[in-house]
């Protein structure tokens, strides 16, 4: 019972945390905010690309099912597939 109550209330917290840097982004970028997101997203990625190396054997099936980013390669594949999902979302923008 008491680990129930620990999950729901840490998932209150992670959705208030979200929220607090969803607003931070707001006020610093203003509509660009989204921007801002992919931006930090992509960084994200190039930084466990740089850390880790892209290998060969990261292309496996699983790995890629699981997005385990941790990986250069599925690294590399999450930051394209977030460009790419980036450049259709500022298109639909207009």
């Amino acid at each position: 019972m008491k680990k129930n109550w620990i999950v729901f209330f840490g998932s209150i917290v992670f959705f208030i945390v979200g929220a607090i840097c969803i607003i931070i982004l707001k006020l610093l970028f203003g509509e660009h905010y989204v921007d801002a997101m992919a931006v930090l997203l992509i960084f994200a990625n190039v930084c466990f690309m740089i850390k880790n190396g892209i290998k060969k054997s990261d292309f496996k099936k699983e790995y890629i099912q699981k997005m385990e980013i941790k990986r250069g390669g599925v690294a590399l594949i999450h930051s394209f597939l977030v460009f790419v999902f980036w450049l259709l979302y500022n298109a639909t923008r207009g």
